[in-house]
């Protein structure tokens, strides 16, 4: 028999990542039991975990890395995009709540007319982490979905296994949401698929702090819509570089108060690389390469603008991020036209106002089209077409690749969590399939923040 690459690499990852995956290897050594299991603890779900165990439901959050926030804390990916538009606030909810507490632990900046939210990334990870508990869910941190969810005769989700340090247990749900950055229950059982064609997709960033800057010379709050964020004369420089053979690629850059705002101090999202997000190693292979070339940026940026001239590399984010992978296969797909028409279907339950912002594997440019009105996600495109009880949010909802562009961003990323979390746990008090339940109930719970279950 021969193996090609892809072949290989599924199978020797799924042996060392997935124990359960190898013959003779041990039963899960703890069986576990929840009304609603979310995947990923990103800004999506640590946001639907909220909203769940607030609407009653016994939750738990499965979650890789030993902290919530995904990409904002472990991939240092800000500010939170975005809550207004033309001034006025389209997400509110837990998502802004979350906010609230942000700042009144001098974690956030509030008050830009823009609605981005530059944060304090080590302060998000704490306020998150303390609303989860609050709230009563159950966190799994360190913990994995490890291989195929386990199917009912109906076709629905029974039990998912789980692995820690590889350490294997069982999850049975009555409702699963996926909110991992890859799909990790949608990439199953043809219930999803990919987002775009393979080699297609948007590169990967690797983000990292600089301390050492003037910000008081530097720009580093975007206040307004339509006002690009990029440093032009970072950008400059960074595009001579490239065509120099100095590094192999950048995006922006954009080095701004975003997961960070702390004077002297900023987060830089510039590095840029294209990889197939299915292939561990063009993964690894992308991400050292962006490991090398940021302090070659560095220099470039302390060369080019007297505010950087003294910055070093505080700190660089633990994981790479891409920006697209796979999507639910959903009762409905937001396509491009309707998504920048501004029409409201009447399961609507968030609204997007970052501009359709596609970055460009194998360039420093991007596709970028500001909305004239906000972009509308309806429920459907939440709910999973294939599976009777699986949701997905986040990066994971079902919408063209023009129109997610916007609908990526953090921000909106919260509020379909929100609209997820409510919509499994009604669907688990009624005892009936997300499809079935009345939308309209899901978009009524949406205007009333919901309070602690606990303290009702």
């Amino acid at each position: 028999m021969t193996l090609n690459r892809r072949s290989f690499l599924g199978g020797s990852l799924a042996a060392a990542t997935c124990p359960g995956a190898v013959p003779g290897a041990a039963e899960p050594n703890r069986n576990l039991r929840a009304d609603v299991c979310v995947v990923g603890g990103g800004p999506a779900g640590f946001v639907a975990a909220i909203a769940a165990a607030r609407h009653g439901a016994k939750t738990t959050l499965v979650e890789s890395f030993g902290f919530p926030g995904g990409m904002a804390t472990a991939g240092l990916v800000g500010p939170i995009s975005k809550f207004n538009f033309g001034g006025k606030r389209v997400v509110d909810g837990i998502p802004w709540e979350f906010v609230e507490r942000l700042a009144a632990r001098g974690g956030a900046i509030t008050d830009l007319p823009k609605g981005n939210v530059p944060f304090e990334a080590e302060v998000y990870r704490r306020v998150a982490r303390e609303m989860l508990e609050e709230a009563g869910v159950t966190c799994l941190w360190q913990t994995s979905v490890c291989g195929a969810p386990e199917l009912a005769k109906d076709g629905s989700i029974r039990a998912v296994t789980l692995s820690t340090a590889g350490f294997l247990s069982r999850l049975e749900a009555n409702l699963f949401i996926d909110c991992s950055a890859s799909g990790a229950l949608v990439g199953y059982h043809g219930f999803g698929d990919f987002r775009s064609a393979r080699g297609a997709a948007q590169p990967l960033s690797l983000c990292f702090h600089l301390g050492g800057v003037d910000t008081a010379k530097a720009r580093v709050l975007v206040r307004h819509d339509n006002e690009r964020s990029a440093n032009p004369v970072l950008r400059a420089a960074l595009e001579t570089a490239m065509k120099s053979g100095r590094i192999k690629s950048f995006g922006g850059p954009w080095a701004v108060w975003g997961s960070t705002i702390r004077p002297g101090f900023v987060s830089v999202n510039a590095t840029r690389a294209a990889a197939d997000v299915t292939d561990p190693v063009e993964i690894a292979e992308a991400t050292a390469l962006m490991r090398r070339e940021i302090p070659e940026i560095v220099e470039v940026m302390r060369g080019a603008d007297p505010a950087f001239r003294e910055a070093y590399v505080a700190q660089t984010a633990a994981a790479s991020g891409f920006r697209e992978c796979r999507e639910l296969k959903a009762l409905h797909r937001v396509t491009a036209a309707e998504f920048v028409s501004g029409e409201r279907p009447a399961d609507t339950i968030a609204l997007a106002a970052h501009p359709m912002d596609r970055h460009l594997a194998g360039s420093s440019g991007q596709n970028l089209s500001f909305l004239k009105k906000p972009g509308a996600i309806p429920l459907s495109a939440l709910i999973s077409a294939k599976c009777p009880n699986l949701l997905a949010a986040g990066g994971l909802v079902a919408a063209e690749p023009t129109a997610f562009a916007s609908i990526r961003v953090q921000a909106q990323c919260m509020a379909t969590g929100q609209a997820a979390g409510t919509t499994a746990a009604l669907s688990a008090r009624a005892g009936c399939a997300p499809k079935d339940l009345d939308a309209s109930a899901v978009v009524a719970c949406l205007r009333v923040r919901p309070q602690n279950a606990r303290g009702q």
